[in-house]
């Protein structure tokens, strides 16, 4: 009874260590603990399933992904497989559309071609993230019908020994070869063979080889190649060859890979290349002209397209020849495509000026010195400038002549020794036969002209 009263009286003062207001205290401190706890716990649990809805957000979008690249990757894989089968459907169909046909005929024709065209069509749907209609590369068969009624005549095939050989496997290795030894031996001549406009066709589909072999044989030489690896060695067997049309999509090496070893390569450097592919978009397209390609045709192609393209690229050659007879200084970005065949060329004029009074300069030395076989610097120079190494010489040499004849009163006889010509009366021939002149009378009309001018 007295303990009680003695608690009491201890409550009651408020002086013990355990007082209303400290428990009030020390309870107040434990449940805001407990909020404090509560409110973290829940925060870290709001961030971890945050986090696990993130990384599973991520994972199905990386599955869908990885799914949707998948139907994708196959998708184009048989569309792929598909093109160039249409492509040798829809080509010879438009080169038969082009002759005289029976009604029977053309009805079946305009049949095969519509369904052809709807075939097409259908694949073009397959791979849904290819922007563009490969459609638009083609005309309509309504177009390729009228010239039925006007046909245009094909080129007339000539029955070349070359160009009747069997093609099994379109595998003409051994025809490269005797057309390389046929032209090594007749090039420094300048004959019509070797004149003729050299193709390389690289395409994995022996139909296709054999299809564009058979379209272009009667007007140019082709030569096939089923990969970029063959396309490689028909390169190194055949020095010859003036340009390359190429598949994208091959075996063992791509074209893009095969272009890229043929403009970085100073012995193919000038050689345009053409790529084919059955996709199509900036982005592939992008890829195709930052390996070097000068053009890119998409298949299905008709194949009288590729004959312009081609047609072109000769034009555009000799425009670049002819510049380079013609004009006094030419620049050599303006007779090149590369800047590998720019350097080249540069170093060619810079040579030949070092070497300008030498009389026994010559196309040996000039080849040492930038690293080439004859042969290769032959076929180069005549693709650049239409003149094979002796000529190139010869014409920068006549080049500085007609400026000595121009811009001073140097005899003829010394002007010949400035140039290397240690014979005055070859420096006469030569320089009639470039100029249709002598050089006195270039001469006496340039300043003829000069005065003409002046006057007024």
């Amino acid at each position: 009874m007295g303990n009680i009263l003695i608690a009491e009286a201890v409550a009651t003062d408020g002086t013990g260590l355990f007082s209303q207001g400290a428990i009030w205290a020390v309870l107040f401190g434990v449940l805001l603990i407990a909020v404090v706890a509560y409110a973290i716990c829940r925060m870290v649990l709001i961030r971890e399933r945050k986090r696990m809805e993130e990384e599973i957000r991520k994972m199905r979008l990386e599955h869908r992904t990885a799914l949707e690249e998948t139907k994708q990757g196959v998708l184009n894989g048989v569309s792929r497989d598909l093109i160039t089968p249409i492509t040798l459907i829809i080509s010879p169909l438009q080169q038969l559309a082009a002759e005289p046909l029976r009604d029977d005929v053309r009805v079946s024709i305009q049949m095969i071609l519509r369904n052809a065209q709807l075939l097409l069509h259908q694949v073009n749907m397959l791979p849904s993230g290819v922007k563009g209609n490969v459609v638009s590369s083609l005309p309509p068969v309504d177009a390729v019908m009228t010239q039925m009624v006007t046909p245009t005549p094909m080129p007339k095939v000539k029955n070349d020994s070359k160009d009747t050989h069997q093609m099994a496997g379109i595998d003409d290795s051994n025809v490269g070869k005797m057309a390389s030894g046929r032209e090594n031996e007749t090039k420094q001549e300048g004959t019509e063979e070797d004149k003729r406009f050299t193709m390389l066709m690289v395409d994995d589909s022996p139909d296709m080889c054999r299809f564009v072999h058979d379209y272009f044989r009667g007007e140019y030489h082709v030569l096939t190649a089923s990969n970029g690896e063959m396309a490689l060695e028909r390169l190194e067997e055949n020095d010859s060859i003036d340009l390359v049309v190429s598949d994208v999509n091959m075996p063992k090496m791509d074209g893009l890979e095969l272009c890229k070893r043929i403009k970085t390569d100073l012995r193919w450097s000038h050689i345009p290349v053409i790529l084919l592919t059955g996709r199509q978009g900036d982005q592939v397209e992008m890829e195709g002209l930052r390996m070097g390609a000068d053009d890119y045709i998409t298949k299905p192609f008709n194949v009288e397209m590729l004959r312009l393209r081609v047609k072109k690229f000769i034009e555009k050659q000799e425009n670049r020849q002819r510049q380079f007879r013609e004009k006094m200084d030419v620049a050599p970005s303006e007779i090149t495509i590369t800047s590998v065949d720019e350097q080249f060329i540069q170093r060619a004029i810079k040579i030949c000026e070092e070497h300008m009074s030498d009389t026994e300069f010559s196309v040996e030395v000039l080849g040492h010195e930038l690293s080439l076989s004859r042969t290769y610097l032959y076929k180069k120079l005549i693709h650049i400038t239409g003149k094979g190494p002796a000529e190139f010489i010869r014409t920068i040499r006549l080049k500085r002549g007609k400026q000595y004849l121009e811009q001073s009163m140097m005899p003829i006889a010394d002007i010949a020794l400035e140039i290397g010509y240690g014979n005055p009366k070859r420096f006469t021939e030569n320089f009639k036969a470039e100029y249709g002149m002598s050089p006195s009378e270039y001469s006496k009309k340039f300043r003829v002209e000069q005065q003409n001018k002046e006057i007024e």
